[in-house]
């Protein structure tokens, strides 16, 4: 039998750990995940790249685009909606697809799960293959102490709560 405590911070957290729905999210400019990794042979770490050294995997800077945009792959609604956004020296405002509502007080930290060997996809799905990102996981506290457990991580409230 679980402790009451334990019960109980799952009646009240888990409503608040609930990412996104999991339809699509409209995107200020149109990425499709499948063409830069399958066709350009990028990683997940090429554009998210503090993932593995911060909490927050990090959105690709509009310089970071253009990096490759201005060689590779000139043309196309998406690229002249980007050369806007560095034209303008604007930031592109993605819309998160995947995050924790604050009130549940979660703070999800990718770089020791990168470390510990994670995927990607164990979380995100397989983005890889998607032409728009949309979320193919549903991030419950039953979810993330599940993998934990398997794992042999740490199960302590305040690894993952703040």
């Amino acid at each position: 039998m679980l402790p009451r405590w334990y019960v109980l911070g799952l009646i009240v957290l888990a409503p608040a750990l609930v990412g996104l729905s999991l339809s699509a999210q409209q995107q200020p400019v149109e990425f499709p995940h499948n063409q830069h990794v399958a066709k350009a042979g990028l990683e997940c770490i090429d554009c998210h790249i503090t993932v593995d050294t911060r909490d927050e995997a990090g959105m690709p800077s509009v310089a970071k685009c253009m990096l490759c945009h201005e060689k590779v792959a000139t043309e196309g609604p998406g690229v002249q909606k980007l050369r806007e956004f560095a034209e303008k020296k604007r930031e592109i405002p993605w819309v998160r697809v995947y995050e924790f509502n604050r009130s549940g007080h979660v703070t999800f930290r990718h770089s020791p799960h990168v470390r510990a060997g994670m995927e990607c996809s164990t979380c995100h799905g397989n983005v890889a293959e998607m032409t728009v990102a949309t979320a193919q996981v549903k991030h419950t506290m039953g979810t993330c102490l599940t993998c934990h457990r398997q794992q042999k991580a740490s199960e302590d409230c305040a690894a993952c709560h703040f």
